[in-house]
């Protein structure tokens, strides 16, 4: 009796963890890499680009994904700065204008969807100044 039941247990939790594992390859976004820049660097408070680059896992790139973009600042408050691409990325690159709203740290977090329905999200943290910390001459470093 507890044998049969032990075998029971066994191949449900077998049968659970193969329909979890299905699962799991179909939603992977293992398939699309995402990287991040923005110009000018050093992040800093005003009008920005970001600078997003879009490949599949071979490194091959990707030009016709939708990106969604949305930075957040690290503490609660904070109005998100959000900002959308459709398509038109050259080489796999998406120019993508907008503006930090405040120095500080920032988090930005890039969906991207291809046409095919999959998609991708990635995470980046950044810290923004002030135009002033931003700026560095010659002078600024003999100090």
């Amino acid at each position: 009796m507890y044998r049969r039941a032990f075998v029971l247990i066994l191949a449900a939790s077998i049968l659970a963890l193969a329909g979890c594992a299905r699962e799991s390859r179909r939603s992977s976004s293992a398939d699309i890499q995402i990287g991040l820049s923005v110009v000018p660097f050093p992040a800093a408070v005003g009008d920005m680009r970001l600078v997003v680059h879009v490949t599949d896992s071979s490194g091959r790139p990707i030009n016709d994904a939708s990106l969604a973009i949305k930075a957040d600042m690290t503490h609660a408050g904070m109005t998100p700065v959000l900002a959308q691409a459709e398509g038109g990325g050259e080489d796999g690159y998406y120019n993508v204008p907008a503006s930090w709203s405040m120095a500080g740290d920032w988090v930005v977090t890039v969906e991207a969807t291809l046409k095919d329905g999959s998609r991708a999200q990635q995470r980046f943290d950044f810290t923004v100044l002030t135009q002033d910390e931003a700026v560095c001459t010659d002078d600024d470093a003999e100090e």
